[in-house]
């Protein structure tokens, strides 16, 4: 399947806390070989997003990256946000392994923890229909 850079980012920063909770084993080894296969591409997306905030990033005398609250001080906020919107634009290939509904209604059981409906819309790539 083609996934996005912004996809993976949304799944990459919601995944952690689903991967802490006591899941059906089918689901979490799904869990665990998908976000396996898109660590790579993440890292990639990561590299690039640090070179671009690099070259749009203010920085003080020591060459480092100025904070203002809690953003960096940026140099032309509209050629960095082209560029990220560009880098999150892009797709990749994914090898995804997919789980079914009765997969994941087993979370359901008293032995497993529910999932919410946020944790659920972040599993919905991997869900057969």
């Amino acid at each position: 399947m083609k996934i996005t850079n912004r996809e993976i980012v949304k799944i990459f920063n919601g995944i952690r806390t689903i991967e802490e909770k006591k899941l059906p084993v089918k689901l979490g080894f799904a869990i665990n070989k998908n976000v396996k296969a898109m660590r790579g591409i993440a890292e990639a997306y990561d590299a690039e997003r640090k070179k671009i905030l690099d070259k749009y990033g203010q920085k003080d005398e020591d060459g480092q990256l100025e904070i203002s609250g809690d953003e960096y001080v940026l140099t032309d906020k509209k050629a960095y946000a082209a560029e990220m919107n560009e880098l999150l634009g892009i797709e990749s290939e994914l090898q995804v392994h997919t789980v079914t509904i009765d997969d994941i209604s087993r979370c359901d059981e008293d032995k497993f923890d529910a999932l919410t409906p946020g944790e659920l819309e972040i599993l919905e790539f991997m869900i057969e229909e």
